[in-house]
Protein backbone atom coordinates (compact mmCIF):
# COMPACT_ATOMS: atom_id res chain seq x y z
CA UNK A 1 0.00 0.00 0.00
CA UNK A 2 1.20 3.49 -0.87
CA UNK A 3 0.32 5.59 2.15
CA UNK A 4 0.14 9.25 3.07
CA UNK A 5 0.99 10.13 6.67
CA UNK A 6 -0.96 13.24 7.61
CA UNK A 7 0.51 14.59 10.83
CA UNK A 8 3.98 13.72 12.10
CA UNK A 9 3.60 13.95 15.84
CA UNK A 10 3.94 10.98 18.20
CA UNK A 11 1.34 8.86 16.41
CA UNK A 12 2.44 9.77 12.91
CA UNK A 13 6.07 8.98 13.73
CA UNK A 14 5.04 5.64 15.24
CA UNK A 15 3.22 4.57 12.09
CA UNK A 16 6.05 5.85 9.91
CA UNK A 17 8.54 3.67 11.79
CA UNK A 18 6.44 0.59 11.17
CA UNK A 19 6.03 1.39 7.47
CA UNK A 20 9.77 1.89 6.96
CA UNK A 21 10.51 -1.36 8.79
CA UNK A 22 8.03 -3.28 6.60
CA UNK A 23 8.65 -2.22 2.98
CA UNK A 24 6.88 -5.36 1.77
CA UNK A 25 3.64 -3.99 3.24
CA UNK A 26 3.92 -0.22 2.89
CA UNK A 27 5.50 2.50 0.82
CA UNK A 28 5.35 6.05 2.15
CA UNK A 29 4.20 8.38 -0.62
CA UNK A 30 4.21 11.59 1.44
CA UNK A 31 4.43 12.91 4.98
CA UNK A 32 2.54 16.11 5.77
CA UNK A 33 3.33 18.29 8.77
CA UNK A 34 3.81 22.05 9.17
CA UNK A 35 6.91 21.79 11.38
CA UNK A 36 8.45 18.31 11.17
CA UNK A 37 11.83 18.21 9.39
CA UNK A 38 10.84 14.81 8.00
CA UNK A 39 7.76 16.14 6.21
CA UNK A 40 7.74 16.17 2.43
CA UNK A 41 4.89 18.69 2.33
CA UNK A 42 3.66 21.18 4.92
CA UNK A 43 -0.08 21.12 4.35
CA UNK A 44 -2.12 17.93 4.58
CA UNK A 45 -4.39 19.08 1.78
CA UNK A 46 -1.38 19.21 -0.56
CA UNK A 47 -0.41 15.67 0.44
CA UNK A 48 -3.77 14.41 -0.81
CA UNK A 49 -2.70 15.34 -4.33
CA UNK A 50 -0.01 12.63 -4.15
CA UNK A 51 -1.07 9.30 -5.73
CA UNK A 52 -1.69 6.80 -2.92
CA UNK A 53 -3.89 3.95 -1.74
CA UNK A 54 -4.45 5.02 1.84
CA UNK A 55 -3.97 7.80 4.37
CA UNK A 56 -3.01 7.65 8.02
CA UNK A 57 -4.67 10.61 9.73
CA UNK A 58 -2.70 11.61 12.83
CA UNK A 59 -3.52 15.31 12.68
CA UNK A 60 -4.84 17.41 15.58
CA UNK A 61 -8.29 16.23 16.62
CA UNK A 62 -10.08 19.27 15.20
CA UNK A 63 -8.88 18.32 11.69
CA UNK A 64 -9.95 14.66 11.78
CA UNK A 65 -13.36 15.19 10.21
CA UNK A 66 -12.21 17.44 7.35
CA UNK A 67 -9.20 15.26 6.57
CA UNK A 68 -11.18 12.02 6.69
CA UNK A 69 -13.86 13.33 4.36
CA UNK A 70 -11.27 14.71 1.94
CA UNK A 71 -9.29 11.46 1.92
CA UNK A 72 -12.41 9.38 1.36
CA UNK A 73 -13.42 11.67 -1.48
CA UNK A 74 -10.05 10.82 -3.07
CA UNK A 75 -10.92 7.12 -2.79
CA UNK A 76 -8.37 6.40 -0.05
CA UNK A 77 -8.59 3.89 2.78
CA UNK A 78 -8.04 5.52 6.18
CA UNK A 79 -6.38 4.66 9.45
CA UNK A 80 -7.90 7.40 11.60
CA UNK A 81 -6.56 8.27 15.02
CA UNK A 82 -9.18 8.60 17.71
CA UNK A 83 -11.37 10.47 18.25
CA UNK A 84 -13.15 9.87 14.96
CA UNK A 85 -14.72 13.32 15.27
CA UNK A 86 -14.88 16.07 17.87
CA UNK A 87 -18.68 15.84 18.04
CA UNK A 88 -21.28 13.23 17.24
CA UNK A 89 -22.31 15.32 14.23
CA UNK A 90 -18.76 15.02 12.84
CA UNK A 91 -18.85 11.26 13.41
CA UNK A 92 -22.05 11.05 11.38
CA UNK A 93 -20.45 13.09 8.58
CA UNK A 94 -17.57 10.62 8.40
CA UNK A 95 -19.98 7.69 8.43
CA UNK A 96 -21.84 9.18 5.46
CA UNK A 97 -18.56 9.83 3.63
CA UNK A 98 -17.45 6.24 4.21
CA UNK A 99 -20.74 4.88 2.90
CA UNK A 100 -20.42 6.98 -0.25
CA UNK A 101 -16.76 6.09 -0.87
CA UNK A 102 -17.02 2.42 0.21
CA UNK A 103 -13.50 2.57 1.64
CA UNK A 104 -12.10 1.28 4.91
CA UNK A 105 -12.07 3.60 7.93
CA UNK A 106 -10.10 1.87 10.68
CA UNK A 107 -10.04 3.74 14.00
CA UNK A 108 -6.74 3.75 15.89
CA UNK A 109 -7.99 1.53 18.71
CA UNK A 110 -4.61 -0.09 19.23
CA UNK A 111 -5.64 -1.73 22.52
CA UNK A 112 -7.98 -4.08 20.64
CA UNK A 113 -4.93 -5.32 18.77
CA UNK A 114 -2.67 -5.67 21.82
CA UNK A 115 -1.87 -9.21 22.97
CA UNK A 116 -2.78 -8.40 26.58
CA UNK A 117 -6.32 -7.23 25.86
CA UNK A 118 -6.92 -9.97 23.34
CA UNK A 119 -5.96 -12.56 25.94
CA UNK A 120 -8.03 -10.86 28.63
CA UNK A 121 -11.08 -10.87 26.38
CA UNK A 122 -10.57 -14.56 25.57
CA UNK A 123 -10.54 -15.33 29.31
CA UNK A 124 -13.75 -13.37 29.86
CA UNK A 125 -15.50 -15.15 27.02
CA UNK A 126 -14.38 -18.57 28.24
CA UNK A 127 -16.99 -18.36 31.00
CA UNK A 128 -14.46 -19.05 33.75
CA UNK A 129 -16.15 -16.46 36.02
CA UNK A 130 -19.66 -17.21 34.78
CA UNK A 131 -21.96 -14.44 33.63
CA UNK A 132 -20.42 -11.00 33.91
CA UNK A 133 -22.30 -8.84 36.44
CA UNK A 134 -20.16 -5.72 36.79
CA UNK A 135 -16.97 -4.07 35.57
CA UNK A 136 -14.93 -1.49 37.48
CA UNK A 137 -12.50 0.18 35.07
CA UNK A 138 -9.94 2.87 35.91
CA UNK A 139 -8.14 4.88 33.25
CA UNK A 140 -5.32 6.51 35.20
CA UNK A 141 -3.72 9.29 33.16
CA UNK A 142 -1.09 10.15 35.82
CA UNK A 143 -0.40 13.63 37.09
CA UNK A 144 2.59 14.21 34.80
CA UNK A 145 0.89 13.06 31.59
CA UNK A 146 -2.29 14.97 32.45
CA UNK A 147 -0.36 18.17 33.19
CA UNK A 148 1.42 17.75 29.86
CA UNK A 149 -1.60 16.99 27.67
CA UNK A 150 -4.59 18.60 29.36
CA UNK A 151 -3.04 21.70 30.94
CA UNK A 152 -0.06 22.73 28.86
CA UNK A 153 -0.72 20.75 25.70
CA UNK A 154 -2.98 20.25 22.71
CA UNK A 155 -6.02 19.10 24.67
CA UNK A 156 -6.12 21.82 27.33
CA UNK A 157 -9.17 23.59 25.90
CA UNK A 158 -12.26 21.78 24.69
CA UNK A 159 -12.92 24.45 22.04
CA UNK A 160 -9.66 23.47 20.33
CA UNK A 161 -10.81 19.89 19.85
CA UNK A 162 -12.98 17.91 22.19
CA UNK A 163 -13.36 16.95 25.84
CA UNK A 164 -10.89 15.02 27.98
CA UNK A 165 -13.27 12.06 28.16
CA UNK A 166 -13.74 11.83 24.40
CA UNK A 167 -10.06 12.37 23.64
CA UNK A 168 -8.68 10.03 26.27
CA UNK A 169 -11.37 7.48 27.03
CA UNK A 170 -12.90 6.47 23.72
CA UNK A 171 -10.25 3.72 24.03
CA UNK A 172 -11.88 2.67 27.30
CA UNK A 173 -15.44 2.91 26.02
CA UNK A 174 -14.35 0.73 23.11
CA UNK A 175 -12.96 -1.91 25.47
CA UNK A 176 -16.15 -1.80 27.54
CA UNK A 177 -18.31 -2.21 24.42
CA UNK A 178 -16.10 -5.15 23.40
CA UNK A 179 -16.56 -6.81 26.77
CA UNK A 180 -20.33 -6.11 26.77
CA UNK A 181 -20.57 -8.14 23.52
CA UNK A 182 -23.12 -6.02 21.71
CA UNK A 183 -25.40 -5.30 24.65
CA UNK A 184 -26.95 -1.83 24.55
CA UNK A 185 -26.29 0.72 27.27
CA UNK A 186 -29.74 1.50 28.66
CA UNK A 187 -28.91 3.95 31.46
CA UNK A 188 -26.00 6.27 32.20
CA UNK A 189 -24.89 8.95 34.65
CA UNK A 190 -21.75 11.09 34.42
CA UNK A 191 -19.92 13.36 36.88
CA UNK A 192 -16.68 15.30 36.56
CA UNK A 193 -15.05 18.71 36.60
CA UNK A 194 -11.86 20.72 36.43
CA UNK A 195 -11.33 20.75 40.17
CA UNK A 196 -7.66 21.54 40.76
CA UNK A 197 -5.76 23.13 37.86
CA UNK A 198 -7.35 26.56 38.27
CA UNK A 199 -5.65 29.94 38.88
CA UNK A 200 -7.03 30.21 42.41
CA UNK A 201 -5.23 27.00 43.38
CA UNK A 202 -1.76 28.21 42.36
CA UNK A 203 0.79 28.21 45.20
CA UNK A 204 1.53 31.58 46.75
CA UNK A 205 4.32 33.26 44.81
CA UNK A 206 3.95 31.11 41.68
CA UNK A 207 5.01 32.70 38.39
CA UNK A 208 3.49 32.31 34.94
CA UNK A 209 6.44 30.10 33.89
CA UNK A 210 8.16 27.48 35.98
CA UNK A 211 11.62 28.90 35.23
CA UNK A 212 10.53 32.17 36.87
CA UNK A 213 9.12 30.50 39.98
CA UNK A 214 10.95 30.87 43.32
CA UNK A 215 13.03 27.79 44.11
CA UNK A 216 10.97 26.98 47.20
CA UNK A 217 7.71 27.06 45.23
CA UNK A 218 9.14 24.83 42.49
CA UNK A 219 10.52 22.37 45.02
CA UNK A 220 7.05 21.87 46.52
CA UNK A 221 5.22 21.61 43.18
CA UNK A 222 4.86 18.12 41.66
CA UNK A 223 3.92 19.70 38.31
CA UNK A 224 7.13 21.73 37.89
CA UNK A 225 8.02 21.59 34.19
CA UNK A 226 11.77 21.22 34.75
CA UNK A 227 11.16 18.19 36.95
CA UNK A 228 8.73 16.58 34.50
CA UNK A 229 10.75 17.12 31.32
CA UNK A 230 14.38 17.55 32.34
CA UNK A 231 14.83 15.46 35.47
CA UNK A 232 12.48 12.74 34.22
CA UNK A 233 12.46 11.13 30.80
CA UNK A 234 9.07 9.37 30.56
CA UNK A 235 7.30 12.30 28.83
CA UNK A 236 10.05 13.12 26.34
CA UNK A 237 8.62 10.81 23.68
CA UNK A 238 6.13 13.55 22.86
CA UNK A 239 8.90 15.62 21.30
CA UNK A 240 10.95 14.92 18.15
CA UNK A 241 14.20 15.83 19.97
CA UNK A 242 14.42 14.11 23.36
CA UNK A 243 17.90 15.37 24.27
CA UNK A 244 18.63 17.17 27.55
CA UNK A 245 19.39 20.38 25.68
CA UNK A 246 16.11 20.22 23.78
CA UNK A 247 14.16 19.68 26.99
CA UNK A 248 15.81 22.67 28.65
CA UNK A 249 14.66 24.76 25.69
CA UNK A 250 11.14 23.31 25.88
CA UNK A 251 10.86 24.35 29.52
CA UNK A 252 12.38 27.80 28.93
CA UNK A 253 10.55 28.79 25.75
CA UNK A 254 7.58 26.60 24.84
CA UNK A 255 4.00 26.36 26.17
CA UNK A 256 5.12 23.27 28.08
CA UNK A 257 7.08 25.48 30.48
CA UNK A 258 4.00 27.35 31.70
CA UNK A 259 2.58 27.06 35.20
CA UNK A 260 -0.19 24.46 35.16
CA UNK A 261 -2.42 26.89 37.06
CA UNK A 262 -2.03 29.61 34.41
CA UNK A 263 -2.66 27.78 31.12
CA UNK A 264 -6.23 28.94 30.49
CA UNK A 265 -7.28 25.29 30.36
CA UNK A 266 -10.82 24.04 30.87
CA UNK A 267 -10.41 20.28 30.33
CA UNK A 268 -11.78 18.27 33.25
CA UNK A 269 -9.19 16.60 35.48
CA UNK A 270 -11.35 13.69 36.68
CA UNK A 271 -14.61 12.05 35.68
CA UNK A 272 -16.75 9.06 36.58
CA UNK A 273 -19.31 7.44 34.27
CA UNK A 274 -21.88 4.90 35.48
CA UNK A 275 -23.52 2.62 32.93
CA UNK A 276 -26.14 -0.13 32.90
CA UNK A 277 -26.41 -2.51 29.93
CA UNK A 278 -29.12 -4.84 28.72
CA UNK A 279 -29.45 -7.81 31.04
CA UNK A 280 -28.26 -5.93 34.13
CA UNK A 281 -24.50 -5.61 33.54
CA UNK A 282 -23.24 -2.49 35.36
CA UNK A 283 -20.03 -0.66 34.52
CA UNK A 284 -18.10 2.08 36.30
CA UNK A 285 -15.52 4.00 34.25
CA UNK A 286 -13.21 6.32 36.16
CA UNK A 287 -10.85 8.74 34.43
CA UNK A 288 -8.29 10.15 36.85
CA UNK A 289 -5.50 12.68 36.35
CA UNK A 290 -4.16 12.56 39.89
CA UNK A 291 -2.54 9.14 39.91
CA UNK A 292 1.10 8.22 40.35
CA UNK A 293 0.92 5.41 37.79
CA UNK A 294 -0.26 5.69 34.20
CA UNK A 295 -2.29 2.77 32.94
CA UNK A 296 -5.55 0.90 33.04
CA UNK A 297 -6.83 -1.31 35.83
CA UNK A 298 -10.00 -3.37 35.51
CA UNK A 299 -11.88 -5.60 37.94
CA UNK A 300 -14.49 -7.97 36.55
CA UNK A 301 -17.13 -9.63 38.72
CA UNK A 302 -19.09 -12.66 37.56
CA UNK A 303 -21.53 -15.22 38.93
CA UNK A 304 -18.72 -17.80 39.35
CA UNK A 305 -15.67 -15.68 40.15
CA UNK A 306 -13.74 -12.49 39.55
CA UNK A 307 -10.80 -11.24 37.48
CA UNK A 308 -8.31 -8.52 38.39
CA UNK A 309 -6.40 -7.07 35.43
CA UNK A 310 -3.72 -4.39 35.80
CA UNK A 311 -2.37 -4.15 32.27
CA UNK A 312 0.40 -6.65 32.93
CA UNK A 313 -1.15 -9.61 34.73
CA UNK A 314 -4.57 -11.26 34.63
CA UNK A 315 -5.56 -12.78 37.97
CA UNK A 316 -8.45 -15.25 37.73
CA UNK A 317 -10.15 -15.99 41.06
CA UNK A 318 -12.90 -18.59 40.57
CA UNK A 319 -15.23 -19.44 43.43
CA UNK A 320 -14.55 -23.12 42.77
CA UNK A 321 -11.07 -24.35 41.88
CA UNK A 322 -7.62 -22.84 42.14
CA UNK A 323 -6.80 -19.24 41.21
CA UNK A 324 -4.68 -18.65 38.12
CA UNK A 325 -2.38 -15.85 37.00
CA UNK A 326 -1.71 -15.16 33.32
CA UNK A 327 1.05 -12.82 32.14
CA UNK A 328 0.63 -12.24 28.40
CA UNK A 329 3.81 -11.45 26.51
CA UNK A 330 3.92 -7.79 25.50
CA UNK A 331 6.41 -6.21 23.12
CA UNK A 332 6.35 -2.75 21.62
CA UNK A 333 4.23 0.38 22.05
CA UNK A 334 0.79 -0.19 23.55
CA UNK A 335 1.77 -3.79 24.22
CA UNK A 336 2.32 -4.42 20.53
CA UNK A 337 -0.97 -2.84 19.52
CA UNK A 338 0.71 -0.18 17.37
CA UNK A 339 2.50 -2.87 15.41
CA UNK A 340 -0.51 -5.14 15.04
CA UNK A 341 -2.93 -2.43 13.92
CA UNK A 342 -0.58 -1.48 11.09
CA UNK A 343 -0.38 -5.10 10.02
CA UNK A 344 -4.16 -5.37 10.19
CA UNK A 345 -4.75 -2.14 8.25
CA UNK A 346 -3.28 -3.47 5.02
CA UNK A 347 -5.02 -6.82 5.52
CA UNK A 348 -8.44 -5.29 6.20
CA UNK A 349 -8.15 -2.88 3.27
CA UNK A 350 -7.78 -5.91 1.02
CA UNK A 351 -10.92 -7.52 2.43
CA UNK A 352 -14.38 -7.32 0.90
CA UNK A 353 -15.81 -3.77 0.83
CA UNK A 354 -18.96 -5.25 2.34
CA UNK A 355 -17.10 -5.40 5.68
CA UNK A 356 -16.03 -1.76 5.76
CA UNK A 357 -19.25 -0.20 7.09
CA UNK A 358 -19.41 -2.67 9.99
CA UNK A 359 -15.80 -1.94 11.00
CA UNK A 360 -16.53 1.77 11.29
CA UNK A 361 -19.88 1.18 13.00
CA UNK A 362 -18.19 -0.91 15.71
CA UNK A 363 -15.87 2.02 16.48
CA UNK A 364 -18.72 4.51 16.55
CA UNK A 365 -20.31 2.67 19.50
CA UNK A 366 -17.61 3.99 21.83
CA UNK A 367 -18.03 7.55 20.55
CA UNK A 368 -21.79 7.39 20.99
CA UNK A 369 -21.25 6.40 24.63
CA UNK A 370 -18.60 9.08 25.22
CA UNK A 371 -20.63 11.94 23.75
CA UNK A 372 -23.69 10.78 25.68
CA UNK A 373 -21.65 10.82 28.91
CA UNK A 374 -20.45 14.34 28.15
CA UNK A 375 -24.00 15.57 27.58
CA UNK A 376 -25.07 14.08 30.90
CA UNK A 377 -22.09 15.62 32.72
CA UNK A 378 -23.24 19.01 31.49
CA UNK A 379 -26.94 18.16 32.11
CA UNK A 380 -27.70 18.93 28.47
Amino acid sequence: MRILILGHGVRGRTYEQYARAHPGEYEIAAIADPVSPSATVRDWTDALETPADAAIIALPDRLHCAAAKAALAKGLHILLEKPIGCSWAECEEIRAAQAAARRLVLTGYVLRFAAYYRRLTEVLRSGVIGELTSIHHLSAISYGKAAHAFCRGNWAREADGTSTLVQKCTHDFDLIAWWARGKACTRMASFGSLMHWRPQNAPAGAAARCTDCPAAVRAACPFDAHRLYCERTDLRYHFPDESDAAMEKVVAESPYGRCVYACGNDAVDHQTVLMEFDGGLTVTLEMESFSARRGRTTHFYGTRGEIAADGETIEIRPFLGAPQTIVPAQRGNHGGGDREIMSAFARLAAASPARYAGILEASLVSHRLAFRAEALRRDV
